[in-house]
């Protein structure tokens, strides 16, 4: 009883305090904050409109002249507030930001109120919001309510900081499922509708209630400390086992990890078509895409732990986000950190066999974070536009500065300091000062200043050590780019070879430059010991061919590490192409199938964007030198003696060698695998399919688009349409064309409109017929895409290696108005760093190729 009653006590606290200390006009002002709110919603799918009604009860600390909440598209009626028995009824003013401001022009004192407001509003169509999906002729309602979007549904104080218990209530047809966040409390039918009412939620913020109504399916998630189901459209909840059947294992590491059981009263999953997101964690209903969860029974490669870790990422965050919750959207970045880095961790203990820790966050991060025009992963943020730029440095870049983190601070006292923080927060709000407060408890002070140099300045270091033990910091740029001075405190773990023997030392760079006890005849160093350093290195050239050619004694991530490392240098002009090759040749040969992966990775890159019509013919003829021994060792077609780590690595060689080898004994297999898999998806593992699928639609024709097209329509797996979608690679002109209108119409999910342009654009070398398609079809993809999409468009222009096709992107963007600024300058800084790059190693690549 005492447990429940500091739920609704503790959150009210900590959000007048919190709007005590920090207002802005972008925000509710401070003063007034709701304890709790009831909504009753009615909902009948087959309606493009709904209804409602809710009360909230609020604490108003001093007279104000107006009550203020968050609402969009609402037609609001009667608003009345109450006290002490009495009413009086309010007028609302519509104001920026989404804010609603209620008042009958007479003080509203001191004290506890109740208000309540009725409401009308259109379902959304776009995914996000409370949004109407029409899927195989049925008709359902969901809800993603985050960034900024439960003001959609209802009135209500939409920021994360009011984090207060809500009693939520659906009128539905009879018949139809209603499900939300808590268990059914009371459910009664009248006259052909359901009255649900369910039970009371613990303290959440606005973004993460949920709703799901229509004729839903499901299956139990049995196994784990609370009861669960998995929900799917109907006829669909056959399609689950996968996730049935791993789904308590990875709950039940999270709880040993966490020392805590899971906290709320069931944990239900749903299977929404036309998903904005992958996933989303509302507690109690974690909502998915379709083909995340309706994966069927087996499932292998690269699709499988893509699908488990997603899992563990989104319950993960039902202690991190959910049970302690960011104040304010400028730590969003750290909710999504926290519980990719979490989810990594329950990988790697419960499913080793994906070797999912051989993926480096930081190699995903680094390409955006070296750009000058990025942002810090902690920012400003004042509307949803603000939210999602550059949010997949939230993930990539926080993952790696918690990994980071955790190394320096050691593995048992990271996680000892993330108990202690969310035992100190549970129910309430904290920001990401007090996590770095816990950690430095445990760990040390000096974690805090680390973690803040990272978290709140954009970019990343390049740390240089001379062979007489000098060492140096810089912030990274591209070749040519002079960028502003910025300095960090890096945690350094080095090794070095000195007289035959692997040593290492560990070093914090607290200044622009220091000394490293290093033996004077060292025979080579590698700065990025676990490779969980967050920063690009270069040492002496001799040093550094050494280490390529010892290179076996490093760890597969250490490897891996490496390779990436000499990526970056090439990005800088640090290393020239030569050199850079000779590293991927190493990591093609090693023997380890997830090391060779990045290696084939960096020549898919090369191929697509150094080489042209005059190098293609010498670069086929080393991609067929190069991945003969490969593929021959590990076959086109599946094997039963496959390991995950094949079943990873040998769809992206197939999809090198198709894309740029020349073999026809190869683009034949290829071609077989395409056709197989059009006649009988089950037949072929999804991964390989997908690459397949990409080579045969570059050389593809008419008849193969119609295929692709006619197999989608008429596919029921969602898992086949995802990957139908993602491949339609044709290259002819007509063909891209058709293509693109194909992805604006009804048959494809909103989530997915914009896979038809980014596809287009990383295949083609012209981009001139995308801006022709774009020219008369803007308006209608924006009006497709959720609304946080449309700004960011022209980040899928940017593979985009030539002065034409950046000439066509601003031609096109910039007249076109401010929402398009961010994302231009990013992609035109990435389109110019190319260029430049290739200008400089043009000649290089072609000695290399043996091409005079």
């Amino acid at each position: 009883m005492i447990y429940r009653g500091l739920w609704v006590i503790a959150p009210l606290f900590w959000t007048l305090l919190v709007h005590a200390e920090e207002s802005a006009d972008y925000r509710l002002p401070p003063g007034i904050a709701p304890s709790s709110q009831s909504i009753e919603l009615r909902i009948d799918p087959a309606s493009p409109t709904f209804s409602g009604s809710t009360r909230i009860e609020l604490v108003v600390e001093e007279t104000v002249p107006r009550i203020g909440l968050y609402q969009q598209g609402l037609t609001l009626g009667r608003i009345l507030l109450s006290t002490d028995g009495r009413r009086r009824e309010l007028q609302a003013a519509d104001g920026e930001w989404d804010h609603t401001w209620l008042a009958d022009g007479k003080p509203i004192t001191r004290g506890r109120y109740v208000l309540e407001l009725d409401f009308e509003g259109t379902f959304a169509t776009d995914s996000l919001g409370m949004h109407r999906v029409r899927f195989e002729e049925r008709d359902y309602v969901f809800t993603q309510f985050e960034v900024m979007h439960a003001r959609r549904a209802f009135p209500v104080f939409d920021e994360p900081a009011f984090k207060i218990p809500y009693r939520l209530a659906v009128r539905a047809p009879a018949g139809f499922t209603v499900v939300s966040n808590t268990p059914v409390e009371e459910r009664s039918e009248s006259e052909g509708w359901q009255h649900v009412r369910f039970m009371q939620t613990p303290p959440l913020p606005s973004y993460l209630l949920a709703l799901a109504v229509g004729p839903l399916d499901r299956a139990p998630l049995d196994g784990m400390s609370v009861p669960g189901f998995i929900y799917t459209p109907s006829g669909r909840a056959g399609e689950v086992g996968f996730v049935q059947r791993y789904t308590p294992a990875i709950l039940k590491a999270l709880e040993s990890y966490f020392g805590a059981p899971y906290h709320y009263r069931k944990l239900d999953f749903v299977a929404v078509p036309e998903f904005a997101f992958g996933a989303m964690e509302n507690p109690g209903l974690v909502t998915y895409r379709t083909d995340l969860l309706m994966v069927g029974d087996e499932v292998s490669g690269a699709t499988a732990a893509t699908v488990l870790s997603i899992i563990a990422h989104e319950l993960a965050h039902q202690w991190y986000g959910d049970l302690v919750t960011m104040q304010w959207w400028d730590d969003l970045w750290l909710n999504e950190a926290f519980a990719s880095w979490m989810g990594g961790k329950v990988m790697a203990s419960v499913f080793p066999q994906y070797e999912t820790e051989l993926q480096l966050p930081q190699s995903a991060a680094f390409p955006a974070d070296q750009l000058l025009s990025a942002k810090a992963i902690r920012k400003p943020v004042r509307t949803e536009d603000d939210a999602i730029e550059d949010l997949g440095l939230n993930y990539s870049k926080g993952e790696a500065i918690l990994r980071m983190m955790e190394a320096y601070a050691g593995e048992a006292e990271f996680r000892d300091a993330i108990r202690d923080y969310l035992k100190r927060h549970a129910w309430g709000n904290a920001r990401a000062a007090e996590l770095w407060d816990a950690i430095g408890d445990r760990a040390g002070r000096e974690i805090v200043d680390i973690a803040d140099d990272y978290i709140n300045q954009a970019g990343l270091p390049m740390v240089s050590i001379e062979r007489d033990g000098r060492i140096s910091q810089a912030r990274y740029a591209s070749l040519d780019r002079v960028p502003p001075p910025r300095q960090w405190r890096i945690p350094l773990d080095i090794k070095y070879k000195h007289q035959g023997q692997v040593k290492r030392l560990t070093y914090l760079l607290d200044d622009e430059d220091g000394k490293l006890k290093l033996p004077r005849d060292t025979e080579w160093v590698f700065p990025d010991a676990g490779a969980n350093g967050y920063y690009r290195w270069k040492t002496d050239p001799e040093w550094f061919q050494r280490l390529l050619q010892d290179s076996d004694v490093l760890s597969e991530r250490e490897k891996i590490a490496l390779l990436d490392n000499s990526q970056g240098l090439l990005e800088a002009g640090q290393l020239d192409i030569q050199s850079y090759l000779a590293a991927v040749q190493i990591g093609l040969a090693d023997p380890h199938p997830m090391v060779a992966l990045p290696a084939i990775e960096a020549m898919l890159d090369v191929g697509n964007r150094l080489v042209d019509a005059d190098t293609s013919e010498a670069f086929a003829g080393f991609v067929d030198r190069t991945l003969g021994v490969r593929i021959d060792g590990v076959g086109l077609e599946p094997r039963q003696d496959d390991n995950e780590a094949i079943r990873q690595m040998r769809p992206r060689l197939l999809r090198l060698q198709g894309q740029y080898g020349s073999d026809p004994v190869v683009r034949k297999a290829i071609d077989a695998i395409t056709d197989r898999y059009l006649s009988d998806p089950a037949n072929v593992p999804t991964d390989l399919a997908r690459e397949a699928l990409r080579v045969s639609a570059l050389h593809g024709d008419a008849k193969l688009y119609q295929r692709y097209i006619t197999s989608y329509r008429s596919s029921k797996s969602e898992d086949q349409k995802s990957t139908l979608l993602s491949s339609m690679y044709f290259r002819d002109s007509e063909l891209v064309r058709q293509r693109l209108n194909f992805f604006i119409t009804d048959a494809v999910p909103a989530g997915d409109a914009t896979l038809g342009l980014a596809g287009a654009a990383f295949i083609l070398q012209d981009h001139a017929p995308i801006y022709a398609w774009l020219e008369e079809n803007l308006a209608a993809l924006e009006a497709k895409l959720p609304s946080y999409v449309p700004p960011l468009l022209p980040l899928g222009m940017q593979n985009a290696c030539n002065d034409a096709n950046l000439a066509l992107l601003r031609e096109f963007f910039e007249p076109r108005g401010e929402k398009y600024a961010a994302s231009l300058e990013k992609a035109t800084e990435t389109i110019e760093d190319c260029i430049r790059k290739k200008a400089r190693e043009g000649e290089g690549l072609r000695a290399f190729l043996g091409q005079p």
